[in-house]
């Protein structure tokens, strides 16, 4: 059997990757044109053709493609965020307001990347008290007394990436019983005059008189 010269090159590639030991043979033809053939007996005075075994290679992953999947890893590790604060209340600042009305300022660097799932998240005294994507939180009716305010950024794992230095902060509210300058009313639209340290009876109230004193013995 006679093949051309361009598909011998393609057996002796296939033969060559599958490390497969073949017997090729050389001759010419009665044109004397070189021929090549895997059979002795294709043509006349064919001389074999020594071939050179090939090692077997096998394939490996590309370096390029761990190495880069390691630098990914690295970037997600890595915490994308350098500054995170809480603006308003300032700490250690005392706030009065009687319904007990709270705002809680923070900014971050660089931007939240709510993208990617990244929220924030208030405590007030260690109870969270929002999470949102937000930098303003409103809070009504806290307690007065001293409170300790939090904030942090949190991925969707919950793994916190930054938080803010908390901030304490002291809120006053006025009771009802701190109005005691206010005069109770006499029932006729009067002022009774509790307040302002004296008493006066209205003018259509008896007093009783005094009685007289005993007569003094001789």
């Amino acid at each position: 059997m006679r093949i051309s010269l361009a598909i011998f090159s393609v057996i002796f590639i296939l033969f060559c990757a599958g490390n497969v030991q073949a017997e090729i043979y050389t001759c010419k033809d009665a044109k004397g044109n070189t021929v090549y053939t895997d059979s002795p007996g294709g043509c006349a005075n064919a001389e074999e053709v020594e071939v050179d075994t090939l090692p077997t290679l096998i394939p490996t992953k590309p370096l390029a493609s761990s190495s880069s999947n390691r630098s990914t890893k690295k970037e997600e590790d890595k915490n994308p965020y350098t500054e995170l604060v809480i603006t308003s209340p300032s700490n250690e600042a005392t706030i009065r307001d009687n319904q007990g009305n709270l705002t809680i300022n923070f900014r971050v660097a660089p931007a939240l990347q709510s993208r990617k799932g990244h929220k924030y998240v208030v405590t007030l005294d260690g109870a969270e008290v929002y999470s949102g994507t937000s930098t303003i939180t409103a809070l009504k009716n806290v307690d007065r007394g001293t409170h300790s305010i939090s904030v942090k950024i949190v991925d969707t794992s919950g793994s916190t990436k930054i938080s803010a230095t908390p901030v304490k902060v002291t809120l006053q509210r006025y009771s009802a019983l701190q109005n005691s300058d206010i005069a109770p009313s006499d029932g006729n639209g009067g002022d009774a005059g509790v307040g302002n340290g004296s008493f006066n009876f209205p003018s259509n109230t008896k007093l009783p008189t005094r009685p007289p004193p005993p007569p003094t013995s001789n």
